[in-house]
């Protein structure tokens, strides 16, 4: 008796997200692990494990704070009302519900604005300072130092470019601003 072997097929990135695309998550890849180039989609060396999406679990912190707590190495991902832009940020440490507000320190957090049909390149803006980068408190979703974060009103958010935390600025507009979706993904090392 001849055996055939069936060939395997390869899985690629399987993307989970209705905010982002493939070359998305590559150029996030690529940032986490701060290559000089972007990942091809097909060498993406992450699997993006969906947390939360607003749409489908609440836009609220509470939610937040339940679904994403005490999870490592996270990214936030934001489609801002109105725009379709795309803001988002990268906290490599833990979530937690603290009280009062308690910052976290890491040099490896960082913050993004994605390419859309209104913008032609996509923001990278690493942290400047180690310290009050990621903030921690059971009355806000997301902190990314005092630069950008999550009200407590469920699907408003707040911007300002700081030169203190971070490199570049990721929008010039107001400072309040809406969104239409929130998603959260764990980012885990695919076994080689």
């Amino acid at each position: 008796m001849i055996f055939r072997q069936i060939p395997v097929r390869e899985i690629h990135f399987i993307n989970p997200s209705s905010i982002i695309n493939d070359e998305h998550f590559a150029e996030i890849s690529s940032w986490i692990d701060r290559c000089s180039s972007i990942y091809d989609v097909t060498k993406i060396p992450y699997k993006f494990n969906l947390l939360l999406r607003g749409s489908r679990d609440g836009f609220t912190r509470e939610t937040f704070h339940q679904l994403c707590d005490n999870l490592p190495g996270t990214i936030v991902v934001i489609k801002v009302n109105g725009t379709n832009g795309i803001l988002g940020g990268y906290n490599p440490l833990v979530w937690t519900s603290k009280d009062p507000l308690e910052w976290f320190i890491t040099k490896d957090s960082f913050i993004f604005s994605l390419k859309t049909q209104n913008l032609p390149n996509s923001i990278l803006s690493r942290i400047t300072h180690a310290n009050q980068v990621i903030g921690c408190a059971n009355y806000y979703g997301p902190v990314f130092s005092s630069t950008f974060w999550m009200h407590d009103d469920s699907k408003r958010w707040y911007y300002s470019h700081n030169n203190a935390y971070y490199e570049r600025p990721l929008r010039f507009d107001k400072k309040d601003f809406f969104i239409d979706e929130f998603e959260v993904f764990q980012v885990l090392k695919k076994l080689i």
